[in-house]
């Protein structure tokens, strides 16, 4: 990572562990997020005309991911509310414990989807993309369907993107965020999501999710920034 990122992501860090954010209200797109490269020329405009649409013509590459099968997940056990993605909401999946890289994470998203079937009456995961701390990503549920959440707030139109941890006890690496980065910049163009919309779970409701380790690269715009200049690559080429 660039070291320069990695001074201001480590301010930023420090500026936000401990603070209100952990327990905060909704902040809308014009909250200051100094990262965010909200000027940038991407060669494509985001509108809410088009804002859920498939794009027909995405340009930003899928990046490899796990399918369902290959991890060995279930199908769903029942119906789910179908929606239109409209946002990009970061979520971590919050182990009572930091996870290494050589934990067995399809036994982990295996044991995920099981609770949520028993013990949360839930159709399916709860998230529709997970990351292991190796940087893999992982489906889960359809995109197109509403998720699920522990919190009270209403999932319907975001895209929910889990980080496999616990980000109040870990910190997120180079792998990890490039993954996560590549996911959303292609989620971004496929379903014309405004990148300005990505924000944290602590953002809708309650919860310190995801991480006072995590969070900082959401609220100081890193993201949003890098999903920017994914997409200004894939449309305009060069860096």
């Amino acid at each position: 990572m660039n070291p320069f990122i990695s001074m201001v992501l480590a301010a930023s860090i420090l500026t936000f562990v401990g603070s209100s954010w952990a327990q905060s209200e909704f902040k809308p797109s014009d909250e200051p997020r100094p990262m965010a490269l909200r000027q940038l020329e991407m060669g494509r405009t985001f509108g809410a005309e088009t804002s859920g649409t498939v794009n027909p013509s995405p340009r930003v590459p899928q990046p490899v991911i796990i399918t369902k099968a290959e991890w060995g997940g279930g199908e769903s056990s029942g119906t789910m509310r179908t929606h239109t993605p409209t946002f990009l909401t970061f979520h971590h999946e919050g182990t009572n414990k930091a996870l290494a890289a050589d934990h067995d994470f399809a036994k982990a998203l295996q044991g995920l989807q099981k609770y949520g079937w028993e013990q949360k009456g839930w159709a399916d995961i709860p998230y529709h993309y997970l990351v292991d701390v190796n940087g893999k990503i992982y489906e889960a549920r359809d995109v197109t369907k509403v998720g699920d959440t522990n919190t009270k707030y209403d999932p319907s139109g975001h895209v929910l993107f889990c980080v496999m941890g616990n980000y109040e006890l870990q910190t997120a690496n180079e792998a990890q965020l490039k993954a996560l980065v590549d996911l959303m910049a292609w989620i971004s163009d496929k379903y014309n999501i405004d990148p300005a919309t990505l924000r944290g779970h602590l953002e809708y409701a309650s919860t310190a999710c995801p991480g006072k380790y995590l969070y900082p690269y959401v609220a100081s715009g890193f993201f949003e920034g890098e999903i920017r200049k994914a997409l200004r690559k894939a449309y305009l080429g060069g860096k």
